[in-house]
């Protein structure tokens, strides 16, 4: 990176070292920089500056890096939202100026070139009343917090985690899969924009992110040497032919937005990746492993900020990586951004290292006034009885609770076992329910979804 001085701006006012392949066709970093200055100046042109918003629905590829790298160049705010949404729905919402989007009827919402500049023409926008000056990016939570919003990444936020991660992470020169979607945290701050700067090039993986066949493939043919990705995409990965030799073949990459289970920790510590842990609203890096350092649901060092858990266990963070706040109801509610701020997580410190235990939302309470620390509960039954691969517990209605299990050996155990583990709370266990692994309903991160309990009845 450059000196201690350069600002997020300065940064992408160059030319950057990647190549993007796109449908077939390599743009060289140049031809990226080039198209990121005909935004820059079709933006111009049309009075959007510093402080603006404009909202990005784009497919991974090279329209969305050229307009990334020119709203970072111009100190616009950039609000990218999955490619399958109406930017034009989201305007007034957010705010914003203008919408960009791979096809639109919208008068206000514009269609990139096929090489990802600026299109030719007036663009007609419209008057914006809020500013977010200093404001890199509106990102929408995944909701693993509160309900899904729009939080605001400071540029400083995001320059802070860049200086402290890419000396990390090993992307230098790397010929990097990109298989994360761009409009999230993980993926924009921790994969894209270090590829833009430092890589040698980048292969989004579209279609074939969702198949682990699709997605060896593609590393083969483009020599591909750094990948990032979720659990579930590393656990699929590892179940191809030679998967855990592919895994072992990366020079780097970061595996997050989900704990890593024990038997894929097994296999990703014979490599050279690392655990990447953080939330949106530390744009979004709060601790890392060492290369190669993986155990179950592990969350590895802080990094860039300071932490400390609570009386309660959870996770707070302070540091430079703090977001601005969040937009609510047409403007940014700030946030104290020299203040700790909860995650929500429950974790365990032991040796240094972060463990990720659950989260606060996991608790729950019986009709009879019991708390159930369902999170302390679920790591104490992992903890005593080793073959337990996934466990949840959940109300079953009224004074009584479930536990819903799956075994490495796929055999149900006694009930004694988990009364044993609950103490107190034993005398409201319902059931015991054996699940085979494959029952479970995941989120895309990997994540058992608690929504959906295969829960019989």
């Amino acid at each position: 990176m450059k000196s201690e001085g350069s600002s997020l701006v300065a940064l992408f006012e160059t030319c950057g070292s990647a190549s993007l392949l796109a449908d077939g066709t390599i743009h060289e970093a140049s031809a990226l920089h080039a198209g990121a200055q005909s935004w820059c100046r079709a933006l111009e042109r049309a009075g959007i500056g510093v402080g603006d918003r404009v909202l990005a629905a784009l497919p991974n590829g090279v329209a969305f890096a050229t307009l990334v790298r020119a709203t970072l160049a111009s100190g616009v705010t950039l609000v990218p939202v999955p490619e399958r949404e109406d930017p034009a729905a989201l305007l007034d919402p957010l705010d914003a100026r203008l919408g960009v989007a791979m096809a639109t009827s919208h008068p206000q919402v514009v269609v990139p070139m096929s090489d990802g500049s600026a299109p030719h023409g007036p663009f007609k926008t419209r008057d914006a009343a809020a500013r977010t000056e200093g404001i890199a990016f509106l990102l929408r939570t995944s909701g693993t917090t509160v309900a899904p919003r729009f939080i605001a990444l400071r540029d400083a936020g995001v320059l802070a985690v860049l200086r402290s991660h890419l000396p990390r992470i090993g992307i230098d020169d790397r010929n990097v899969l990109s298989v994360l979607p761009w409009n999230h945290a993980f993926g924009l701050v921790l994969d894209l924009l270090p590829a833009l700067l430092h890589a040698r090039r980048i292969v989004p993986a579209g279609d074939a992110a969702r198949d682990a066949s699709a997605l060896r493939t593609l590393a083969t043919a483009n020599d591909i040497d750094h990948l990032s990705m979720v659990p579930l995409i590393a656990s699929r990965l590892a179940a191809t032919p030679d998967g855990p030799a592919f895994l072992q073949s990366l020079g780097g990459g970061l595996v997050g937005g989900a704990p890593v289970d024990a038997t894929l920790a097994d296999i990703m510590s014979q490599t050279r990746l690392r655990i990447g842990y953080g939330q949106t609203e530390a744009s979004p890096g709060i601790m890392l492993s060492e290369p190669g350092e993986f155990a179950e649901a592990l969350l590895g060092r802080p990094i860039g900020c300071d932490v400390r858990i609570e009386q309660d266990d959870v996770l707070s963070f302070r540091g430079p990586n703090v977001c601005a706040g969040v937009w609510v109801d047409g403007a940014l509610q700030p946030l104290d951004v020299d203040g700790w701020h909860r995650t929500g997580d429950i974790v365990s410190l032991r040796d240094g290292r972060y463990t990720y235990i659950g989260r606060t939302s996991m608790t729950f309470k019986l009709s009879n006034g019991r708390m159930v620390p369902a999170p302390h509960l679920e790591a104490a039954i992992r903890r005593a009885v080793p073959q337990v691969t996934d466990v949840v517990l959940a109300p079953q209605g009224g004074a009584l609770l479930d536990v819903l299990y799956s075994t490495a050996d796929a055999r149900p155990l006694p009930e004694t076992i988990f009364r044993a583990v609950l103490g107190g709370l034993a005398e409201y266990l319902g059931r015991a329910i054996h699940l085979d692994g494959q029952q479970w309903v995941r989120t895309p991160k990997g994540d058992i979804d608690r929504r959906r309990l295969p829960v019989p009845r």
